[in-house]
């Protein structure tokens, strides 16, 4: 494929701009995104109940878990049916309630594992 020049500066000029904004986001990921994920979990609020755990064909196999609000993500911690989970604004661990027992899951724990991993 052959541009002439007029295609070929300003194509030149988009790739250029596009790496520049790439390299950003990569360089703020790198300094900031740790930062910026456990920010954005301590601002989470949540009281949500277990409908089912399940493994998503989709997701090869994945155990996914479906809440009493309809949501459905995949499962970070051993959750099970009826279970009741509590998260408040502020706090790092969950609240798991479970036959009368309670549990507690700090869900940083989970960055940290990540990135040890790194």
């Amino acid at each position: 494929m052959k541009f002439d020049k007029p295609s070929q500066k300003s194509l030149t000029i988009f790739f250029l701009i596009f790496g520049i904004f790439i390299f950003f986001i990569i360089l703020r990921e790198y300094y900031y995104g740790n930062d910026l994920r456990v920010k954005s979990l301590l601002k989470e609020e949540y009281n949500l109940k277990v409908d089912s755990v399940y493994l998503n064909k989709e997701e090869h196999n994945f155990k996914y878990v479906a809440f009493s609000n309809g949501e459905k993500q995949s499962m970070n911690f051993g959750y099970e049916k009826n279970d009741s989970i509590v998260k408040k604004k502020g706090d790092s661990i969950e609240y798991i309630y479970r036959n009368g027992y309670v549990i507690k899951y700090n869900i940083l724990d989970l960055l940290r594992d990540y990135k040890m991993k790194q």
